[in-house]
């Protein structure tokens, strides 16, 4: 599959944190010989940490939207 098929594909699986880090953790695996399994890990690690930051992104919001209704 071609780069760009994969990150189309990445795309319609909603997975933006691994397609957002894809090119430097391939590029990384290519220099240091990292084993299949191992950027597998790094990709799902990369899109774990950026559905946690859009979580705490969305509370924080919620959160500032909550506080502001309260002082109407």
């Amino acid at each position: 599959m071609e780069r760009s098929e994969i990150l189309a594909t990445m795309s319609t699986l909603k997975l933006y944190g691994t397609k957002a880090a894809y090119d430097e953790i391939i590029a990384s695996a290519i220099k240091r010989e990292h084993e299949p399994q191992r950027v597998v890990g790094d990709l799902l690690n990369a899109e774990i940490s950026a559905k946690q930051a859009r979580s705490i992104k969305i509370s924080d919001h919620a959160r500032q939207a909550a506080a502001g209704q309260r002082h109407r």
